[in-house]
C-alpha cells in the first residue's frame, strides 16, 4: 500500500529542507572564503549553521505544536497579527510574500531558460521546458515533492562525488596548482560579516519547515532531526564546494564553476551547470509548493487553482523579460527572509505562552535568551548581506 499523500519518510522530509536551501549562492562562498582564510571561515560557517538551525527548530516547534499544518503566513495570523488590525496585517503580509515568491520563482525560470539556451535549447522553449519540469512537481502534492527532492539532492551529491574524484586524481598527478591555508589573506570584520551573510542566506529554508512538519506529524520526534539533517546536507555541500574550489585554483573565482572548468576541463563546468539547474529546480519545487499552500489556505481554493495561481505567473513574468525587476525582487527576497526571522520570534513567544511546554524541543533551548540570539543572528545577516566584498 502506498504511503498517504501527506506522509513523508525521514529522507524525504530531510530533502525538502535541503532542497529549499540549496542554491547558486553556495557557489559564491569559495570566493568569500578565499578573502578571509580557511580557519576563520570555517568558524563562521559552523556558526552560521548553528544559528540557522536555532531559528529553523523554533519554526518546527511552532508548526508541530500548533498541529494545523498551516504555512507561516497563517501561523503569523494566529500568533502575531492579532487584535485590532490583525486581519489586515495578515492580508498585507500575504500579499508581500506572494509578490516576492512569484518574482523569485520567475527568476528561477528566467535563469533556467538562459542555461538551457546556452546548451542549445532556444528561448522561449528553454523557459517553457524549465517551467514544465519545475512547476509539475508541486501539482502532485507533498509526497511527490518529497520524493523529487530526495532524488534531486542525491543527484547533486553524485555530481560532486565525481568532481571530487576527478580533483583528487588531478592533484595526485600534479595537474592543478594547490593553494595552502598560509597563502590566504588575513581576515577582517567586514569580509567575515559578508561571508556570514551569504552563509545564512544559503541555510535559509523557513517555508519548507512546515512542509516537513506536516509530513512527519505522525512521528513528531523525527521533525527536529529532519531539520538538522536537511541543513546539515547544505552545510556538507558548502564545505565540499569550498574545499574543491580552493584545491583546484590558487585564485578562486566569484562563481565556483568557472574555476572547475579552468582546472579540470569543460566537462567539470558542465557538471557545475548541472548542479545549478538541479539547485534551481529543488528551490522552485519547495517555494512553489509553499506558495500554492499559502494561496490555498488564505483564499480557500482547491489544490489545482492554487497551483495555477502560484506557478503560471512565474512563466509569464520570465517570458516577458522583466530581468531587472526580477533581480531586484530576488534582493528583496533576502530582506524578506530577515523580516520573517525577526517577526517570527514574537509569534513564537506568544505560541509558547499559550501552549506552555514545547512539543518537540528540549526545554533547555526554549528560553527567552535564545529568542534574542535568533533576532541578533538575522540582523547580523542583514548587515553582512549589504557589505561590499571587493
Amino acid at each position: 500500500m502506498s504511503a498517504p499523500s501527506r506522509s513523508l519518510s525521514f529522507p524525504e522530509a530531510t530533502a525538502i529542507i535541503a532542497g529549499y536551501g540549496i542554491g547558486g549562492g553556495m557557489l559564491a562562498l569559495p570566493y568569500l572564503v578565499s578573502l578571509n582564510g580557511v580557519g576563520p571561515s570555517a568558524l563562521v560557517l559552523a556558526g552560521a549553521y548553528a544559528l540557522s538551525l536555532l531559528l529553523h527548530l523554533m519554526i518546527a516547534e511552532l508548526a508541530a505544536g500548533d498541529g494545523s499544518g498551516r504555512q507561516i503566513v497563517e501561523l503569523f495570523g494566529e500568533y502575531l497579527f492579532i487584535g485590532k488590525g490583525g486581519k489586515l496585517l495578515t492580508w498585507i503580509f500575504f500579499g508581500v510574500m506572494g509578490v516576492v515568491f512569484v518574482a523569485n520563482l520567475a527568476a528561477y525560470v528566467s535563469g533556467g531558460s538562459e542555461i538551457l539556451a546556452a546548451l542549445g535549447l532556444a528561448e522561449p522553449w528553454g523557459g517553457v521546458a524549465f517551467y514544465a519540469a519545475a512547476a509539475a512537481v508541486a501539482a502532485f502534492g507533498l509526497k511527490v515533492l518529497g520524493v523529487a527532492e530526495k532524488w534531486a539532492v542525491g543527484a547533486m551529491a553524485a555530481l560532486f562525488a565525481v568532481l571530487v574524484a576527478a580533483s583528487l586524481a588531478a592533484l595526485s598527478k600534479g595537474g592543478v596548482p594547490h593553494v595552502g591555508a598560509a597563502s590566504l589573506p588575513a581576515p577582517n570584520a567586514p569580509k567575515l560579516l559578508a561571508l556570514y551573510g551569504m552563509s545564512m542566506f544559503c541555510f535559509a529554508a523557513f517555508f519548507s519547515v512546515p512542509q516537513a512538519a506536516l509530513g512527519l506529524s505522525d512521528r513528531p520526534g523525527l521533525i527536529p532531526r529532519a531539520v538538522a539533517a536537511g541543513l546539515g546536507i547544505n552545510f556538507a555541500l558548502i564545505l565540499l564546494v569550498t574545499t574543491l574550489s580552493l584545491l583546484l585554483s590558487p585564485e578562486p573565482t566569484k562563481i565556483a564553476t568557472v574555476a572547475w572548468g579552468r582546472a579540470l576541463g569543460p566537462w567539470a563546468e558542465l557538471a557545475g551547470t548541472g548542479f545549478v539547474l538541479l539547485a534551481m529546480l529543488t528551490s522552485y519545487w519547495s517555494i512553489s509548493f509553499a506558495l500554492s499552500s499559502m494561496i490555498r489556505e488564505r483564499l480557500r481554493l482547491g489544490n489545482f487553482p492554487a497551483w495555477l495561481l502560484a506557478t503560471v505567473p512565474t512563466l509569464v513574468l520570465a517570458l516577458a523579460g522583466f530581468g531587472g525587476f526580477l533581480e531586484f525582487m530576488r534582493t528583496a527576497g533576502g530582506a524578506i527572509a530577515v523580516l520573517v526571522a525577526v517577526l517570527f520570534v514574537p509569534a513564537y513567544r506568544r505560541y509558547r505562552t499559550r501552549k506552555g511546554e514545547p512539543a518537540i524541543l528540549p526545554p533547555g533551548i526554549s528560553g527567552r535568551a535564545w529568542d534574542w540570539l535568533a533576532v541578533a543572528a538575522y540582523l547580523a545577516m542583514a548587515v553582512g548581506s549589504v557589505l561590499p566584498i571587493g
